[in-house]
């Protein structure tokens, strides 16, 4: 009789306890809120290639669904009323359209839009990009290598330009820029600058006449840091001595001096934050551009209108702080090229306008890996409707970019 009561009794707690348990009583609701996105379409008749895609894609869960089923309420607006979760989102929109006989793209880009009851997404603008005829980026190798011995060899980096254009571009006059802030670490700067400019901590220029270095269609421009065969240093390395030009820096510290290969044209200095040598940093970490100051403008005119002093915020284990720094601003309309990069699980953000780059690209998955040493980021290539071989520019680092590429300087070579 003991034991019943026994059990009845434990019966009855574990009954009250379930009753009391509010995740058993109330399990937790998935709340849906209306959205409404709505897409303003260039001013111009075109006709589409493709559907207009709206990708949504939730931050906090890492997944993305599209949406084709857009209402078109005039010629210029597109509007998509969907349902989400609440939660934090990227917005992007995307048509392949034909405008004057010619395959472009309609792209536009809305971030980290807090989704909830009373959520409202800004009316996002399609922009039209061209695919591009000029110069591009086509590999970036940042990562260096590391010798026999295991250690961090850093002379190697370069930049590979190609042209992916249908007639001869020439090289002189192209700069070469790196970004002053950090893709691993956002930060509320004031005044934000970044929709009209690129602010740059160095920035070096291809010197000649305007007609001293041709480059054919199809073929490409090799900027390196040292212009030397590294492997008589370094094993693992490769031979940069036939580059076409190198960066060279007059250091003021005699135990860091730089390399200077006397058959190799250097790069024209117009700036660089160090006073040492400029190296780029082995796991990115920083967005690069190249693009044209435009003719008339002196380095002294440069330098003067468009030093540019930021406040920002640095936040640490120990607080915040109120800080200040300098640096120079290159407007985005001098801009030819850009491509942010960060290790992929430390990126935070894009330190360009999102038509200026809209993505990133990387060779490490984290910070300290170390199968990042002898890879490069490397452009797709197509081929277009004439059966000419391009490279893929949608303004995306992301889409454009193949990661973590064996680096070879002479990859695009015949």
């Amino acid at each position: 009789m003991k034991n019943y009561t026994f059990f009845a009794i434990l019966l009855s707690s574990v009954l009250m306890l379930a009753a009391c348990d509010p995740e058993k009583n109330n399990p937790k609701q998935t709340v849906k809120h209306d959205v409404s996105v709505t897409v303003v379409l260039p001013d111009t008749a075109f006709s589409g290639l493709s559907e207009a895609v709206l990708t949504v894609s939730n931050i906090n869960l890492s997944t993305s669904q599209s949406f084709s089923n857009g209402t078109r309420m005039d010629d210029t607006t597109l509007v998509y009323n969907i349902s989400l979760e609440e939660g934090f989102y990227d917005f992007s929109f995307a048509q392949d359209i034909v405008l004057n006989r010619q395959e472009v793209k309609l792209k536009t880009y809305c971030r980290n839009i807090g989704v909830t009851e009373s959520c409202t997404v800004p009316t996002m603008r399609a922009t039209i990009i061209y695919p591009t005829k000029d110069f591009v980026i086509a590999e970036i190798f940042f990562s260096g290598t590391v010798t026999p011995e295991g250690k961090q060899y850093n002379g190697d980096k370069y930049f590979v330009l190609y042209n992916n254009s249908d007639s001869v571009l020439y090289a002189d006059g192209i700069v070469l820029v790196e970004s002053e802030y950090l893709t691993v670490r956002q930060e509320e700067v004031t005044p934000d600058m970044m929709d009209s400019a690129m602010t740059i901590d160095a920035i070096y220029r291809v010197g000649g006449n305007g007609k001293q270095h041709p480059v054919a269609p199809g073929k490409t421009f090799l900027i390196v840091d040292n212009a030397i065969d590294h492997r008589q240093i370094n094993s693992n390395s490769f031979d940069l001595s036939k580059a076409d030009v190198e960066w060279y820096d007059e250091s003021t510290n005699a135990n860091v001096t730089d390399i200077d290969n006397p058959d190799v044209e250097n790069m024209e200095k117009i700036y660089c934050y160090t006073l040492t040598i400029w190296v780029p940093h082995n796991q990115g970490h920083k967005a690069f551009a190249i693009g044209r100051i435009p003719a008339g403008l002196s380095d002294e005119q440069y330098l003067q209108q468009y030093f540019f002093q930021y406040d920002y915020k640095l936040v640490t284990d120990v607080g915040t702080f109120d800080m200040s720094s300098t640096a120079y601003l290159f407007p985005n309309d001098w801009i030819i090229d850009a491509v942010n990069t960060a290790p992929a699980t430390t990126y935070q953000w894009q330190v360009t306008a999102d038509y200026i780059d809209a993505g990133y690209t990387y060779v490490a998955d984290y910070g300290s890996d170390k199968t990042r040493y002898g890879k490069s980021v490397r452009r797709k290539q197509y081929t277009d409707e004439n059966g000419v071989l391009r490279m893929q520019d949608t303004n995306n680092s992301t889409e454009d970019f193949l990661t973590a590429q064996t680096a070879d300087s002479y990859f695009f070579h015949d």
